[in-house]
């Protein structure tokens, strides 16, 4: 289960500052992926970096019995250091040096590591379905010089919303099974992120993620599921707007 978790901390951990490219820009990245599909990254991206929120995060056993709860307030208005705040942990207020490790852990992602929306093929993504208020895009993942996502082995589906070309969900499916380890099996499983307006004026936001997964280490069955909810948003300034850096739409999509 380690591994799914992975990949929905993952996705939680987008980009603090987003913007859309210029569509007359010769380098712009979306300037051939089918218009739907690259207005809804577009109205995603260009609001990303800007939201406050409170995230519930909670994880199960492969029997549904909570092993670990969470709950932070991520601020990027902040500084890189003090963006993430530890509020509770299983039930708990967590001691200072508790939160303190906490920050620091989150303030240490690398950012150099490619994200979901960069490894997406999205010039090749294929139309699967219309429906009379979403569109359903299958979207293959590109090679890349590590396993995190081996492009075989997953379907990434991206619902789109069919008259405000914004986007509903993101589905990520195991297709098959795969190894990470000599020891460690990944059998099933996969990750589902939903998207909502949170404020009337601007597009929709991730809200939920939920991931689930089985496999086995040594022949011993694993697994479990989590859930992630956002809410109490607020609209700010990120700290990076003090030095105007801006990144664009792909890599504000996470995995």
């Amino acid at each position: 289960m380690r591994f799914f978790l992975f990949l929905m901390g993952s996705f939680a951990a987008l980009a603090v500052a987003a913007v859309a490219n210029d569509d007359a820009s010769p380098f712009d990245p979306l300037a051939d992926v089918s218009p739907p599909l690259a207005a809804a990254i577009r109205n995603y991206a260009k609001d990303v970096g800007r939201w406050a929120y409170t995230q519930h995060s909670v994880e199960f056993d492969r029997k549904g019995k909570i092993n670990k709860e969470r709950l932070v307030r991520y601020d990027p208005s902040q500084h890189y250091d003090e963006q993430w705040t530890l509020l509770t942990e299983d039930g708990k207020e967590p001691t200072p040096e508790r939160a303190k490790k906490y920050r620091r852990k989150q303030a240490k992602r690398n950012p150099e590591r490619r994200t979901l929306g960069e490894l997406l093929e999205l010039k090749r993504a294929t139309l699967l379905r219309e429906d009379a208020d979403v569109l359903t895009y299958e979207v293959p993942l590109m090679m890349q010089n590590n396993t995190r996502l081996p492009p075989e082995k997953f379907q990434v589906y991206v619902l789109v919303e069919r008259e405000t070309q914004t986007l509903r969900h993101i589905d990520v499916k195991l297709r098959d099974s795969m190894r990470m380890a000599l020891v460690v099996k990944v059998k099933s499983g996969g990750a589902q992120l939903a998207f909502d307006r949170v404020k009337p004026d601007f597009g929709p936001t991730l809200t939920s993620i939920k991931a689930e997964g089985a496999g086995s280490i040594l022949l011993v069955p694993v697994g479990g599921a989590a859930e992630m909810k956002r809410t109490e948003f607020k609209r700010v300034t990120p700290y990076d707007e003090r030095f105007e850096v801006k990144l664009g739409p792909l890599k504000a999509i996470d995995f």
